[in-house]
């Protein structure tokens, strides 16, 4: 047998020594302390409930819109969003462009966020303070005719936003929407 080998040898064993007594020492260790006695934990707080309109409501303001659209002779996507921007409910009748969905999301989107007709927030689209709230939100606020805010009790709970018509049109069935809430 070489030295190498032999040195591999007595390395090995007490490596296996040493994990053997470490194996030892760990099962030896005390268990973890009891939590102390007292009086139990109330559960963290709830997070307040997020002020929003519900899906009936949302879903009978959509069918006011669709109704509204199909007066004009138009195809609308209408999007209900909460305050945060979630959205609520959605419609895309048939035949409405393809971009209609994301725009009237981003009309919605402006609308809940400032609590004003997205129409009347054209002026500001170009201030550094709308740029920079636009770019946290992926820049999908859209500041054009066509949504407005959804108010509760003189509270803001979201806002309805269409598009696919002329700009009169989205907001005339956004209106409709609005009038169910």
């Amino acid at each position: 047998m070489t030295a190498f080998n032999g040195a591999s040898i007595a390395c090995g064993a007490v490596a296996t020594v040493l994990l053997g007594a470490g194996l030892a020492f760990a099962q030896r260790q005390a268990p973890p302390p009891a939590p102390p006695a007292g009086p139990l934990r109330s559960p963290p707080p709830r997070p307040a409930k997020v002020p929003r309109p519900t899906l009936n409501e949302a879903l009978k303001g959509l069918d006011a819109a669709v109704a509204d659209a199909n007066r004009a002779g138009i195809s609308l996507s209408c999007a209900v969003l909460d305050v945060h921007g979630d959205l609520v409910a959605f419609v895309r009748m048939d035949d409405a462009g393809f971009l209609t969905a994301s725009l009237a999301e981003g009309k919605a989107l402006v609308s809940a966020l400032f609590g004003r007709a997205s129409g009347d927030l054209g002026a500001m689209a170009a201030s550094p303070f709308f740029s920079s709230v636009n770019a946290s939100v992926q820049n999908r606020m859209v500041p054009a005719q066509g949504a407005v805010p959804i108010v509760r009790d003189g509270r803001l709970v979201g806002a309805v936003g269409c598009s696919g018509g002329a700009p009169s049109q989205d907001e005339a069935a956004a209106k409709a929407a609005q009038a169910r809430f």
